[in-house]
């Protein structure tokens, strides 16, 4: 850019001589000329790196997309099995949707048919008070227990088709089991031959990588040396041409620095006038602003009278609006006396809502009995998938000590003791604890200890935010004009009527259910809501069986109650046990043993394989050494190589 600016300095003065300007200019080209040799050979050297690149990039997108391939084909295979069980699946609950459907058509039909018949029954019985005749009387009779024992004979047909179509679906159900685990073992086996492929793919891809990247490597240590040689004589060419350009340049610039010197000083001269003129014309400016900064002002005085003149206004506003709030007031007085209208009506419309809310109660007592009843049907459900799953952990129990004796006796060389056959007999049979309902219920309250009020106004938020289902939708929407705080309030009440709870030692039990820490007070998880409602509400029905005397019921239900409980624990209990600390400690410093010693032999490969190309390489410039040294070139200069190194033969022929 200097030499640019200087020569055009010199071509405005025109004291440039014609013979220096041609030297010049072929200079110029000369140079021009040698970037462009070297932007050739940069090209070239950028495709030649480019094209080495491509070839390693080619063979990694190749491998990926073998991977790619195989990881979609056991992809798909997964999902065919899985897309075929969907199918069952759907087709078993259409199946069960028709049969249900059926299942209710049949007892629409028989409730018909047995009011019809029952309708007919009760009629006759209003004409036998006529009859005066006793054989009359006694056919009748017997006609009317006939008819009876139609009924009870329907009613007792139709209980016999449920009862085996019950019996089919149980049978149903253990097939859904056994299929299911064979389409498990199939899949896993499935799962387990893609893995070995996809490993095997996996090494046969590396290897083809690593060799790609180990060609490349070699053309370009080759490529790398040549341009090294090329880029030497190149620089020692460009030091002697930059040499004798310098030399010019030197001169050249003597004469050019006087030629600018020159242009200087007119230069500054020329400057100086400007800037003398443009001072004027800035000191007419700042009059201009002057008489537009008095204007400015005048206009800023006569703004600030128009303020005082609206602040006027704005006062005389102000009245008007006070008298206008002192008519408000008698409107809002008025609107005060609608309003105790209203709320007296809207009283009376509250106790006739009590009296709905009252009914709907009963209702509600109703279905909770239903609700016990299926209540113990899915109790003996829930035991027998319990029974069935014990056998399997038992089963994976004994797997594990399976490993833990081949662990000992293979891998440490030690005597293995099998635990106790106890633990996997243990607690079978009984089905539930043995511990009466009052002790247990003592014990729970008594673990949970006291809590303040603080605690119970929690619990009743809670009770208020989770368990809102028991409430009535129809009093829900009763509730909707009242304040949040008085839904809030009949909301719990409700929701504590239903559960029972009828005065202190109930709710001081309940909140029992709700604390997870007795010293901090502090309340469970709300998902664990409905766990802890259901645990209070079993509990308390225990109680109320008891109170009654009912020991034998008492104790069922008591079994029933704490059995998922109870014996899960003792269950996991005994399980935790088959496999000690000390075993586990054993497992893991084998564990890490075994890592380490992985760890040594991985590093072991890697020293070995670099071990072996250094003697690739060694054997490779040994051979190139012994070329140089053995080449007729040698023979024609005066201190040959051979003459200066002294080199044992056996170290390149033999070594």
């Amino acid at each position: 850019d200097g030499d640019h600016r200087l020569q055009n300095r010199m071509a405005e003065v025109g004291e440039e001589e014609p013979l220096d300007r041609e030297g010049r200019i072929q200079a110029r080209r000369q140079r021009i000329a040698e970037r462009n040799s070297e932007s050739s050979e940069d090209v070239k050297r950028i495709e030649h790196e480019k094209e080495m690149e491509s070839r390693s990039n080619q063979q990694i997108a190749e491998t990926r997309a073998h991977i790619k391939a195989l990881t979609t084909e056991g992809e798909s295979e997964v999902t065919a099995v899985r897309i075929a069980r969907d199918q069952q699946e759907n087709e078993r609950r259409i199946s069960q949707e028709v049969s249900r459907q059926a299942r209710r058509r049949k007892l629409l039909y028989e409730a018909e048919g047995s009011a019809r018949q029952n309708a007919v029954v009760a009629m006759k019985w209003s004409s036998l008070v006529d009859k005066e005749v006793a054989q009359e009387l006694k056919a009748e009779i017997e006609a009317q227990r006939e008819a009876c024992d139609g009924i009870i004979e329907v009613k007792d047909s139709l209980l016999a088709e449920f009862r085996l179509e019950l019996k089919q679906r149980d049978e149903e159900y253990v097939k859904a089991l056994k299929k299911q685990a064979e389409d498990v073992d199939d899949l896993l086996e499935q799962m387990g031959r893609q893995l070995a492929s996809l490993r095997q793919m996996h090494e046969e891809e590396v290897d083809e990588v690593e060799t790609s990247f180990m060609q490349e490597r070699h053309e370009r240590m080759q490529a790398h040396e040549a341009e090294v040689q090329a880029l030497m004589s190149r620089r020692r060419e460009r030091e002697e041409s930059y040499l004798e350009a310098r030399k010019h340049r030197i001169e050249e610039d003597q004469r050019r620095l006087e030629a600018a010197r020159v242009q200087a000083a007119e230069d500054y001269s020329v400057l100086k006038i400007k800037l003398e003129t443009e001072i004027q014309t800035l000191e007419k400016q700042l009059e201009e602003m002057r008489a537009t900064y008095q204007l400015n002002q005048e206009k800023l005085d006569y703004n600030y009278r128009v303020l005082v003149e609206r602040d006027t206004e704005n006062t005389t506003t102000i009245k008007h609006q006070k008298r206008k709030l002192t008519r408000m007031a008698d409107v809002l007085s008025a609107l005060r006396a609608k309003h105790a209208r209203e709320e007296k009506r809207y009283k009376q419309e509250n106790a006739e809502l009590t009296e709905d809310y009252k009914r709907v109660t009963e209702q509600f007592k109703d279905l909770q009995a239903k609700f016990q009843h299926f209540e113990e049907s899915d109790t003996r459900r829930y035991r027998d998938v319990w029974q069935m799953n014990e056998e399997i952990v038992t089963g994976l129990m004994r797997k594990v000590l399976q490993a833990d004796k081949i662990i000992h006796e293979q891998q440490l060389g030690l005597h293995w003791f099998p635990p106790s056959e106890q633990l996997f007999v243990a607690g079978r049979g009984d089905g539930g604890s043995t511990h009466p309902a009052s002790s247990a219920d003592s014990a729970a309250v008594s673990s949970r200890g006291s809590v303040d009020n603080d605690g119970v106004q929690r619990m009743l938020g809670l009770l208020c935010d989770e368990a809102g289902f028991l409430v009535e939708q129809k009093v829900l929407k009763l509730l909707e004009p009242l304040p949040v705080e008085e839904q809030n309030l009949l909301k719990i009440d409700s929701i504590l009527k239903v559960l029972g709870v009828q005065g202190a030692a109930d709710l001081q039990k309940l909140l029992s259910f709700f604390v997870a820490d007795a010293e901090s007070g502090e309340l469970i998880h709300p998902n664990d809501a409905m766990k802890a409602i259901k645990a209070f509400i079993e509990e308390h029905q225990r109680g109320t069986r008891d109170s009654l005397g009912q020991s034998s019921r008492s104790l069922a239900s008591t079994q029933g109650a704490q059995g998922p409980r109870g014996e899960e624990r003792e269950f996991w209990e005994r399980m935790s046990s088959v496999i000690s600390g000390k075993t586990y400690r054993v497992w893991g410093a084998l564990e890490r043993a075994l890592q380490r010693y992985h760890t040594l032999l991985t590093s072991r490969s890697g020293v070995i394989d670099e071990v072996r190309d250094l003697q690739q390489q060694n054997d490779e410039l040994k051979a190139l050494l012994n070329q140089y040294l053995s080449s007729k070139i040698n023979e024609d200069l005066h201190v040959p190589p051979t003459h200066t190194i002294r080199l044992d033969g056996s170290s390149f022929h033999g070594g």
